[in-house]
């Protein structure tokens, strides 16, 4: 090998290092739930929760029934731009002091990438306005889609913590969120 085709070599060998440091590995996506918890309320009426961990999942489907206790049993290969309230009412087990679905935010447009699934004791449908103020700092800036259930008809992402900045109004999905894809820090589903 000449001189020249060696250092040529070498050099795309460093060359395809520094791109293998700088640019991660396609993470896989996890599917996680949170159980929102009244905490208290804001002066628009909703109720401002805290959020209790319910652990991620390789599958979507697995976990709704982690979020709902074992309620919501959808096929494996469900799909989030699958899911509906409608589906969902088929595919619910009657399970008391079951928590619902009341919206999933995804990391990728279309329902795609990693998701949260926020559960609550009551949908929206009962004339409860569910708040979080601050998504997390693992979450923060990390939504570009979601979806509303149970009655949560109008979703509103917010750019900053505490309802503040530019707001996406969703009625009740959105499936980009355009300029503020990736900017979302607080949420808040309505009827």
């Amino acid at each position: 090998m000449s001189k020249s085709n060696a250092v040529l070599l070498v050099t795309l060998f460093a060359a395809a290092a520094l791109i293998m440091s700088v640019v991660p590995a396609a993470a896989a996506s996890s599917n996680c739930a949170v159980l929102l918890v009244p905490g208290s309320v804001d002066p628009s009426g909703a109720i401002l929760a805290t959020e209790v961990d319910l652990g991620c999942y390789p599958t979507y489907a697995e976990a709704l029934a982690a979020g709902s206790g074992g309620a919501i049993d959808v096929p494996a290969l469900t799909t989030p731009a699958s899911l509906t309230d409608t589906v969902l009412a088929a595919d619910t087990i009657a399970i008391a002091a079951a928590d619902v679905l009341i919206g999933t935010e995804f990391t990728g447009i279309g329902y795609g990438g990693s998701s949260k699934s926020y559960f609550a004791s009551a949908t929206c449908s009962t004339g409860v306005v569910w708040g979080v103020a601050d998504v997390g700092a693992s979450w923060d800036n990390q939504f570009s889609s979601g979806k509303g259930f149970g009655g949560c008809d109008t979703n509103k992402k917010f750019e900053n913590t505490n309802f503040g900045g530019s707001v996406l109004t969703c009625t009740p999905s959105c499936t980009n969120y355009g300029t503020l894809s990736n900017q979302v820090s607080s949420l808040r589903w309505k009827p």
